[in-house]
């Protein structure tokens, strides 16, 4: 920080406070108030006046934190009528011939340096006064803020300090300052130094250094340095300086010098005339910054209060001009950052070209364009009439209008992302806005906006807007009057903009939840909604053949327009992109137009992810657009849907087609899902239940069994434990060693083994294979059990017993699930001999407790589950005739015919999600089912007489005829209300083959034990199955 005046800032010969010329300065937490930048005067051409608070240099870079501007002030000097004087030095004025520097006075005998002293005095000290008028020595270095030696009106020395130079005396050639050079008697004066005087009047003027004043009057004009006057010869003012008498050129800023032909004024300078003298500028009224300088300021603050004026023209000179109440920018950027809150009330202007008709700014160049830059996430406010013609650029925070038309117009304005330009709810006019990613809201603008991406909100004036990429999203209520164009990226509209027409070219989008004004989609695309949403035309739509109407499908709802005037759809292409969810619908409203559609149709519809099954379709009314979707369940090419799936597929087409909806995950089947979800496997406690009644009456009616098959009357069959003669003993166990195996006549016995009781146990495995134009499944069965029993001989040829049995099963189908049960059944039978026949018939209960479970992996894992108790009844009647044949020493030969029915009763029960969710469980309805088989066939035995007892071997051949082999159920999907079907589960073959063979032991004491293996065989079902009886009688 340089320049430090601790004076009151309200004198002419000062500035504001602050000269920033290093190449750091920082300034923070202070108020800069009352500052003046006075241009100088009572020369030739005034002096520029610049920045009233702070000056930056172009060697500087500054930043303030905190710091505001009050009540400052740059005034551009007066001319005089003196066209032989030098120019005004900037904020310095002219006496004599002698050039006034930056911020000092020159005199008839010498220029004045920076802050340099009148009546003769040398230029002084950076910051310094002048010195006095005493005969000068050599300049001696000078330190800021003290006096610099200053040479005197008769003479000084040619030398300069490092900082101060010294003044020129009479008949002597000035000084050289320290950074200038000498200059001998008698011609032009030496360069000034960083702050050294100018020359004599008489000899040549030296060039006035930084802030050094101009040459002398008699001989050629020294130009003015940085901030000084031209020379009283015509020499060309300095950086602010006026220009000399004779027609020198102003500086930037300066006014241009009289006599002859007048000087050009700078840039803000008012023009020479032909004796006459142009004004100084005022400019920057709180902060003047040079080109190449550069200025940030941050945190809280504001600028506020300024004032410039340009200093008056002399006889017909032009007046200087005012610009910049608050911050004059020459070609440089000024930045506002931090997240503070900053506010300018005063004017920003900058240098663009030559407010006069000189074009040089002192430096070397015009200036240029000043950029206005909003960094931090702060806010900055205008309400300054700004003029400035650079770039605005808001990377950050908020910069805001509050003001009317304080934005420049002429200044291309970006609003990146995290920026947000703010016009205050006021009118505004800024001609190219550029919207990349940032928020442009909240007043009337006339211009153009240009997007890339971004937010625009509450938007009016006369505005147009252009999408060219990117998403732009428009909210709040806008009434802008321009047209609206999309030529790239999407525009979504989730406010309201009906006042500007909206055209969406080829490779544009839009979109949205609001409602826009007439719209015509020439080659882009129409996507109402943000997901799934409506978008509201208030007006004609119309679309043209190139075009593309896109809409998303959810399994409720789908996109949708509304358009309240007419609606023209050109043959567009409809594009239904369907979201995954657990519903769809039958059919979706897509458009509705007020006014009517005509007779003008969509050219095609065009779907991604369109659930398996489903296939889709446009239709139309008067007002209305639909997409429609029709479930149909296609198998794979050379294929077809065998019964089962098609007594499944169809109730669901039905369904959908009743009720307008189904869950989705009906939608994607394929026939290996519709197989799946049948529930084929309740089928399967059916044929496991018939298999475990049969065994269970077998074992109870089993006429192998000992004892059950004695005839003891006249005329019977004697059979393995019959008699041989009248004369053997008549106890069962001497009866049972002497057996023979002839029919013979016997002598009645007085059945004195009346009681037998038994323990067996039994079980079995079968499979049967399913059927694929049924499409039924294989399914396995497995029985396990175990019984009692007890038989009493009523009379010698009436046997009756009963049974009790516990157990349980298991059953499972190929692709479809599986069960087990609980189980426990109950029995009686009573047999009668009459001679070698027999009639036999038995009743038995079966009650179960049963569980299934199913595994859906049609849409996820779904685990199934249902339980349930059910009953079975069964009842056999059996009759035969039991001879010996020749063979063999005589083999039981015992042809039989049976009849046995089996009513198996399922209750209506429910299947309920154990994991995953229940979209296929099923409700089964209760279901009584008689399973009724006759048996034709032969049985045979063959006893062999051993020491302690007698050892039998039994066969069974016999065809068996099922009259019911079917085996179904009926379902109703739970989550598809009256969606029923039949599913048929692996059939029973009508006719089967039945073998039984069995071995007996029968010992003395009354014990015997016996082992039998059955099986059933037809051409579908393998059956296998055994028993183990043990038995006492007594």
């Amino acid at each position: 920080m340089v320049g430090v005046d601790t004076a009151t800032q309200t004198s002419a010969g000062v500035a504001g406070s602050i000269i920033a010329d290093r190449p750091q300065v920082a300034i923070s937490n202070v108020i800069l108030s009352a500052g003046l930048a006075q241009g100088g005067g009572n020369g030739a051409g005034g002096g520029m006046g610049a920045g009233g608070a702070l000056f930056v240099n172009q060697s500087a870079d500054v930043t303030l934190s905190n710091v505001s501007f009050a009540n400052n002030n740059a005034k551009g000097g007066n001319a005089t009528i003196n066209t032989f004087r030098g120019g005004g030095g900037l904020g310095g004025s002219s006496g004599g011939s002698g050039a006034g520097g930056i911020f000092g006075s020159g005199s008839s005998g010498a220029g004045g340096g920076i802050f340099g002293g009148s009546a003769g005095a040398g230029g002084g000290g950076y910051s310094g006064a002048g010195g006095s008028g005493a005969n000068g020595t050599a300049g001696l270095l000078s330190i800021a803020g003290l006096n610099g030696a200053g040479g005197a009106g008769f003479g000084g020395g040619t030398t300069g300090g490092a900082n101060g130079g010294g003044g020129g005396g009479i008949g002597n050639a000035g000084g050289g300052g320290g950074f200038g050079g000498a200059s001998s008697s008698g011609s032009t004066g030496g360069a000034g130094g960083f702050g050294g005087g100018g020359g004599t009047g008489l000899n040549g003027g030296g060039g006035g250094g930084f802030g050094g004043g101009g040459g002398g009057f008699s001989g050629p004009g020294g130009a003015g340095g940085f901030g000084g006057g031209g020379g009283g010869g015509g020499g060309a003012g300095g950086f602010g300086g006026g220009g000399g008498g004779g027609g020198g050129a102003g500086g930037f800023g300066g006014g241009g010098g009289g006599g002859g032909a007048g000087g050009a004024g700078g840039f803000g300078g008012g023009d020479g005339a032909s004796g006459g003298n142009g004004g100084g500028g005022g400019m920057g009224g709180a902060v003047f910054v040079v080109k190449g300088g550069s200025l940030t300021i941050n945190g809280n603050g504001s600028t506020s209060g300024g004032s410039v004026a340009g200093g008056t023209g002399s006889n017909g000179g032009g007046a200087g001009s005012a610009l910049g109440t608050g911050f004059f920018v020459q070609g440089s950027t000024l930045t506002f950052g931090g997240s503070g809150s900053y506010t300018v009330s005063d004017a920003i202007a900058d240098q663009n070209g030559s407010g006069g008709s000189a074009a040089s700014d002192g430096l070397g160049g015009t200036g240029g364009s000043s950029a206005i830059t909003k960094s931090g996430i702060g806010t900055l406010s205008f309400s300054g009439a700004n003029t400035y013609t650079g770039a605005t650029t808001i990377n950050a925070g908020t910069l805001r209008g509050a003001a009317a038309n304080t934005f420049s117009a002429t200044s291309a304005t970006t609003i990146n992302t995290g920026g947000t330009l703010d016009l205050g709810l006021l009118g505004q006019t800024i001609n190219i806005v550029s919207l990349s990613g940032g928020t442009l809201a909240n007043g009337a603008l006339t211009g153009a906006v240009t997007s890339s991406g971004g937010t625009l909100n509450s938007l009016g004036g006369g505005m147009t807007l252009t999408a060219n990429s990117g998403a732009t999203n428009v909210t709040g209520t806008n009434t802008f009057t321009g047209a609206t164009t999309v030529n790239g990226g999407l525009l979504s509209v989730n406010g309201t903009s009906t006042a500007s027409a909206v055209t969406v070219n080829a490779g544009g989008t839009l979109g949205g939840n609001g409602t826009v004004g007439n719209t015509t989609i020439n080659g882009g695309t129409l996507a109402p909604g943000n997901s799934i949403g409506t978008l509201t035309v208030q007006g004609n739509l119309v679309l043209t053949a190139a075009s593309s109407y896109m809409v998303e499908v959810s399994p409720s709802a789908a996109d949708r327009t509304n358009v309240t005037g007419v609606a023209t759809f050109g043959g567009a292409t409809v594009k239904a992109s369907f979201a995954a969810g657990a519903y769809v619908a039958k059919q979706y409203t897509i458009l509705n137009a007020t006014g009517g559609i005509g007779t003008s149709t969509f050219g095609s519809i065009v779907n991604t992810n369109l659930p398996g099954g489903f296939a889709s379709s446009l239709s139309y009314d008067a007002n209305n657009a639909y997409l429609n979707l029709v479930l149909s369940f296609v198998p794979p090419p050379g294929t077809g849907l065998n019964n089962n799936q098609r007594n499944i597929a169809d109730p669901i087409v039905n369904f959908f087609n009743s009720n307008g909806g189904i869950p989705l995950a009906f939608g994607g089947l394929t026939p290996a899902g519709l197989t799946q979800i049948s529930g084929e496997t309740a089928t399967g406690s059916q044929q496991t239940t018939f298999n475990a009644m049969n065994q269970f009456m077998g074992l109870l009616t089993d006429p192998f069994i000992d004892g059950r098959g004695d005839g003891v009357s006249a005329g019977s069959s004697a059979g393995a434990s019959a008699y041989a003669s009248p004369d053997m003993p008549r106890s069962g166990a001497a009866r049972d060693a002497h057996a023979m195996f002839t029919k013979a006549v016997v002598m009645a016995d007085p059945f004195a083994q009346r009681w037998s009781v038994w323990a067996a146990g039994y079980g079995g495995a079968q499979t049967t294979d399913g059927n694929t134009t049924l499409g039924s499944n294989n399914t396995t069965s497995r029985i396990a059990g175990t019984a009692v029993g007890a038989d009493y001989r009523i009379s010698p040829n009436t046997l009756a017993g009963f049974a009790l049995a516990g157990g349980g099963t298991t059953f499972s189908t190929v692709n479809g699930g599986s069960g087990r049960s609980d189980m426990f059944q109950a029995g009686a039978f009573i047999r009668h001999n009459a001679g070698a026949a027999y009639l036999s018939g038995a009743l038995a209960y079966g009650w179960q407790d049963i569980t299934t479970n199913r595994t859906v992996t049609v849409a996820g894992i779904d685990q199934l589950r249902a339980q349930f108790n059910a009953n079975a009844f069964s009842g056999r009647v059996e009759g035969g005739y039991r001879f010996v044949s020749p063979w063999m020493g005589g083999i039981g030969i015992t042809p039989y015919v049976a009849g046995q029915f089996t009513t198996f009763d399922l209750p209506a029960y429910a299947e309920q999600a154990v994991t995953g969710v229940n979209t296929f469980a099923l409700a089964y309805a209760s279901k009584s089912v008689t399973d009724t088989r006759s048996e034709l066939g032969l049985r045979s035995d063959k006893s062999y007489a051993m020491a302690d007892g007698i050892f039998t071997l039994r066969g069974r051949l016999a065809w068996a005829h099922d009259f019911n082999p079917g085996r179904n159920i009926g379902a109703t999907f739970q989550t598809l209300p009256g969606a029923s079907f039949v599913v048929g589960g692996a059939a029973q073959a009508s006719d089967s083959a039945l073998v039984t063979a069995s071995v007996e032991k029968k010992w003395l004491n009354g014990w015997s034990a016996a082992a039998t293996f059955e099986g059933e065989f037809s051409d579908v079902t393998t059956s296998y199955a055994g028993k183990g009886v043990v038995r006492y009688s007594w």
